[in-house]
């Protein structure tokens, strides 16, 4: 995943403007000319590049292709952009009117430069501002000569250093005058606004969303890793995000959830479903320390957020349950299962004050069913259990019971909490009371229209639980029966789902050089060494003991894509071609060549048993603003195969690059190479160059 980069709006005047008035001649000295800066050269040179190194993305209200008026739009961006860098250097009417309105709708994200041409008004005179030298762009100065560039560069680098700090401290600083002046006043909040750009944005996010569900129900993971990197602003990002995660953990594929969670942390800190879903990922991945570190902290911080209590208990619990899963007989599990039931207790004792502070039957029910385990076991073992401290479990059953019926016949099973409360009552009935009424209340759950895997998965890891303890054997084997048939059923519906044991034996992906095309100024991969590159693929292949059960995932270019697409599948390997473009404009781009048979070998190649065609435009629509479909597309396979593979150990990367600087950018060979290597998965490269 990539961390959306913060949108820096910068508010400067635009064009040559007087930065020194003239000075006509007195007795004590010449007259001196007035001084005009080129303030499009000083955006252009220094405050793009240095707002750049400071990990933002800047713009100009000149420079956007407006989606409505040009003054609306500088409007929305004054409130609504991550950052405002304004340039008062000179006393320019514009800029001080636009500063005013950022410090009047935010308290943060408000820096000030100036180049030293003019004093400071008053009320902005007190404020930080940060200095550059603006004298590189006085005319006297400006030579375009290789010296100014380097000392104009330098200068960029030292500003962009300065504002890169600022930026990093910015969240725990009041930055504009209004709000520091005035405690309890609310910044302004523009969700709501409705002009062209903002339904614009809207527009885009809503496509993302709809996407991303459309990715869930085909069983597309890949796709929802790509598409959750391009929200149109950090505003949908933290949105776009969570809808992805929360996507991903339906498939229960944690592994690819966890840096999504990871991103929208970082983005909001405060984000509360995201703070609670990165702890429960945590758990399922095994990191259970992690997230019992990570979960005391957020809970300490929702005192009285019962879900972020709720998955706390489920931490501990997991931590108990790590204690005697592994021991081969009955009798063993349950000794050591009393054995360290402090940390049962302890996720009994958070079970239970969170519902206390706000009752709900999921923590209830939570209570009851561990309260009667830890009995259980201290029976069936002689051992004494640890304190918990829960006295009226009786009385809690009548609660838990009249709770959970109440939200089913006020709900029906249609939603979510529907389904729970089905799933909670039949919990209950396995516990305490007929297995009979247990099946039937799990059934209802299992089949409910808004029941999904993870749900069911989450049913039956506690019916597992209490399987792998011998508790309550006829009740549980009657539950468990009902919910691995859906739970089989759903996971022939459905593709993409986290199962026991992945798809393919190892995912192998490949990118790099397309064959040169005539006239090329500087050699990458000329057609002369294309038999030498193929023998080098094909040994690669043999030494990865590419077959039969594994995944090939290229792009269907001619060159590298197509030379290592046809050696696996002369293997028997499943073929993924994943195409940039569509079929014309991809084969005009990326295949044809003058006096060769590459479009006759990808039709060939297409036709094959075990090759299949995916487009770009088919699975992640059109690219945002200004991006690349090709490195869209090397994300794309990347996150297809990461998924796929399940693990680095399985993941092989093919790159054939002639290992030069160029193309380094997003989508580039050695972007390809930095991702693989980040992954863990194995690289290898082919030079052409060097054969």
């Amino acid at each position: 995943m990539t961390e959306l980069a913060p949108r820096a709006f910068v508010v400067m005047p635009f064009g040559r403007k007087e930065a020194r008035a003239a000075v006509p001649a007195t007795a004590d000295g010449p007259a001196r000319p007035a001084v005009e800066i080129d303030f499009d050269q000083v955006y252009d040179r220094l405050v793009a590049p240095a707002v750049s190194r400071a990990g933002c993305i800047p713009f100009r209200a000149d420079r956007e292709a407006g989606a409505g008026d040009i003054r609306t739009d500088m409007y929305y961006e004054l409130v609504t952009a991550d950052v405002v860098v304004a340039d008062i250097s000179v006393l320019n009417p514009n800029v001080f009117y636009e500063l005013g309105i950022r410090h009047g709708v935010a308290a943060r994200g408000i820096f000030m430069i100036h180049g030293g041409w003019s004093r400071r008004p008053f009320d902005v005179a007190p404020d930080r501002t940060f200095g550059y030298d603006g004298e590189l762009f006085a005319p006297a100065r400006v030579d375009r000569g290789k010296e100014w560039e380097a000392e104009v560069a330098r200068e960029a680098e030292r500003l962009g250093a300065v504002l890169r700090a600022a930026v990093e401290a910015d969240p725990k600083t009041i930055g504009s005058p209004v709000y520091g002046s005035l405690p309890g006043l609310e910044p302004a909040d523009w969700s709501k606004v409705t002009t062209a750009r903002a339904k614009y944005f809207g527009d885009v996010y809503l496509d993302l969303e709809r996407r991303i569900e459309v990715a869930k129900l085909n069983g597309l993971p890949g796709d929802i890793l790509t598409l959750a990197d391009e929200a149109p602003n950090r505003f949908y990002a933290t949105k776009l995000l969570w809808q992805a995660a929360d996507a991903l953990c339906s498939m229960h594929r944690f592994d690819a959830a966890l840096p999504v969670l990871e991103d929208l942390a970082r983005l909001d800190p405060s984000h509360r479903g995201g703070q609670t879903r990165l702890g429960l990922v945590l758990g399922r991945l095994g990191r259970v320390n992690e997230a019992r570190v990570h979960m005391e902290g957020v809970a300490a911080r929702l005192q009285h957020d019962t879900e972020a209590h709720g998955i706390l208990g489920r931490v501990y619990k997991d931590l108990w349950r790590l204690e005697w899963k592994d021991a081969p007989t009955l009798e063993e599990r349950q000794r050591l299962a009393i054995d360290a039931s402090a940390s049962l207790a302890s996720a009994i004792r958070v079970y239970d004050q969170a519902a206390r502070r706000k009752f709900d039957y999921y923590n209830g029910i939570n209570v009851v069913s561990l309260v009667r385990l830890l009995a259980f076991l201290a029976e069936a073992t002689g051992e004494e259990a640890a304190e918990h401290g829960v006295e009226d479990v009786d009385e809690l059953v009548t609660v838990v019971r009249f709770a959970a019926q109440n939200a089913l016949e006020a709900t029906g099973l249609g939603p979510e909490d529907g389904v729970w409360a089905a799933a909670t009552l039949g919990e209950l009935e396995t516990v305490t009371g007929d297995p009979a009424r247990a099946r039937k209340h799990y059934r209802d759950a299992a089949n409910a229209p808004a029941a999904t895997y993870f749900t069911l998965s989450s049913m039956l890891e506690q019916v597992h639980l209490f399987e792998n303890l011998g508790f309550r054997p006829e009740a549980v084997a009657a539950a468990k029966r009902v919910l691995e048939q859906r739970r089989d059923a759903l996971e022939q519906k459905i593709g993409g789902l986290r199962k026991s044991a992945p798809r393919f034996r190892k995912v192998l992906v490949a990118s790099g050089h397309m064959i040169d095309a005539p006239g090329r100024p500087q050699e990458r991969f000329p057609p002369r060494k294309e038999g030498l590159v193929r023998d080098r693929i094909d040994a690669q292949l043999q030494t990865w003991g590419a077959g039969e059960g594994d995944l090939a995932v290229c792009g269907g270019a001619r060159g590298a894509d197509m030379l290592f697409a046809e050696l696996c599948a002369d293997r028997g390997a499943e073929v993924w071609l994943m195409l940039p473009l569509a079929d014309g404009p991809f084969l005009e781009k990326s295949v044809r060549l003058p006096e060769s048979d590459w479009e006759g070998r990808h039709v060939a190649l297409r036709e094959r048993q075990n090759v299949k065609l995916f487009r770009q435009s088919d699975r992640l629509g059109a690219p945002p603003k200004d991006a690349s479909v090709f490195a869209r597309n090397n994300l794309w396979m990347l996150n297809t195969a990461r998924v796929e593979a399940d693990g680095a150990a399985r993941l092989h990367a093919l790159l054939v690059w002639d290992r030069q600087p160029s193309g380094d950018g997003p989508g580039g060979a050695s972007d390809f190479a930095r991702r693989v290597t980040e992954l863990g998965g194995r690289l290898a490269v082919v030079d052409p160059t060097a054969l």
